[in-house]
């Protein structure tokens, strides 16, 4: 008979049930990483996008030059076209508030910009309100002096057990 010493094995065990735990709750976190990216230079440049991020009309954008894909997966092309699906739905923004800690705005050149942020939306719907987790991109670029906004992109990210949910179908 062979004896095992189970001490390491319920230690190796515990440290593998920890990473897992670990790596589990940081993806379901979306905290992106301290310091990892440029967040600082061209400050005035990030005043006038974060001032732009927060107008909802067609000035925000180059001669209508927008394209945009919702969480839901429809495609925009400028902003009428935008408006008109939730004209279509029945849908309005009821809220929209950043996750705390998850706004990356990096400029490259002064003249082009990406924007990541993790958003809590509610849609006031017909049906009622429709409150969703989204991870957002935002892209911009400087023309004569002026930021516009020329792309986004939001998918909607699923809870833990909305995620569950859908692994068991």
């Amino acid at each position: 008979m062979i004896m095992i010493n189970r001490q390491p094995l319920k230690q190796l065990l515990a440290t593998a049930v920890t990473l897992v735990l670990f790596h589990t709750v940081a993806a379901y976190a979306q905290v992106p990483p301290a310091n990892k990216y440029d967040t600082s230079s061209y400050p005035e440049d990030r005043k006038a996008i974060e001032q732009l991020s927060r107008k909802n009309d067609s000035t925000r954008f180059n001669n209508d030059d927008y394209i945009a894909v919702g969480p839901e997966g429809r495609i925009s092309y400028g902003f009428d076209d935008w408006k008109k699906g939730f004209v279509e739905e029945g849908a309005t923004f009821k809220s929209v508030k950043p996750v705390p800690g998850t706004t990356i705005l990096r400029i490259y050149n002064g003249d082009a910009a990406v924007k990541n942020i993790v958003l809590d939306v509610v849609f006031a719907t017909t049906k009622g309100d429709f409150p969703i987790r989204v991870a957002r991109t935002e892209t911009y670029i400087k023309q004569n002096g002026t930021w516009y906004f020329v792309a986004g992109q939001g998918t909607r990210i699923l809870s833990k057990a909305e995620y569950d949910e859908h692994m068991k179908r």
